[in-house]
């Protein structure tokens, strides 16, 4: 319940005409996300996990990993406060992809529930796990706040733009993306999560020397996660 309600805290702030970048709307949405990371844990540890879990998780899910990040975008591309406005003067059509973030978010967390019920072993993913999305969305409202100099904003509006094509199909793909749970158990998927968050830290490094904005790496290293899983997943 605490991840529906900050997602659907991060709705209305972005459909109010609120200030996306002062901090509090993303902290609001880690809060979230730290409670969806949490409450399968908690669940087994106090025996309660079951199917109504699954689902309920799942609900909260659409909010914060579909809905929201589908409210912060289409707020960023139509709001001339943002550095993206001048994707919707170049080309209106862009007004349309963030409604597909909502429609993969969705259509995946649904093929996620049909998977958990018949079994999952927890080591893939199908497809990119929707709140993934909703981190790269919070790093962006973080970075959009904290802009330094035109080569960085550039950087973050190309960004942005392989976040509204990519992340949706990525969702949708039948392809197995590894997980980041259960460790010592597959040597080879070790290695791979090794790689990874090696790979990430240079990404957080570097954009916190260059631009001073660690947070920056947040929708990066989404991206990186990305293609990353999708260029290993097993055949």
């Amino acid at each position: 319940m605490g991840n529906l309600l900050g997602g659907a805290y991060v709705c209305w702030v972005a459909a109010a005409g609120g200030d996306l970048t002062d901090g509090i709307v993303a902290g609001v949405w880690l809060a979230a996300m730290i409670c969806d990371l949490l409450d399968g844990l908690i669940a087994r540890k106090l025996g309660v996990d079951g199917p109504m879990g699954v689902q309920l998780d799942s609900l909260a899910d659409v909010v914060t990993g579909g809905l929201a990040p589908a409210f912060v975008a289409y707020r960023l591309i139509i709001d001339d406060s943002y550095l993206f406005s001048f994707f919707t003067e170049e080309a209106p059509i862009v007004r349309v992809l963030p409604w597909a973030i909502a429609v993969a978010a969705a259509y995946r967390l649904a093929r996620y529930n049909v998977s958990a019920l018949n079994g999952d072993d927890g080591k893939y993913f199908e497809g990119l796990p929707a709140p993934a999305t909703g981190v790269f969305w919070m790093g962006m409202i973080i970075w959009a706040g904290g802009i330094l100099n035109p080569q960085e904003a550039m950087s973050m509006v190309v960004t942005a733009g392989l976040g509204l094509i990519l992340l949706p199909i990525f969702m949708v793909l039948n392809r197995k993306f590894f997980s980041l749970k259960g460790w010592g158990e597959d040597k080879r998927l070790d290695r791979i999560r090794k790689i990874f968050i090696g790979l990430s830290a240079v990404v957080a490094i570097g954009v916190a020397i260059a631009w001073h904005n660690v947070f920056a790496a947040a929708p990066l290293c989404v991206l990186l996660y990305s293609c990353f899983a999708f260029v290993l997943a097993p055949k």
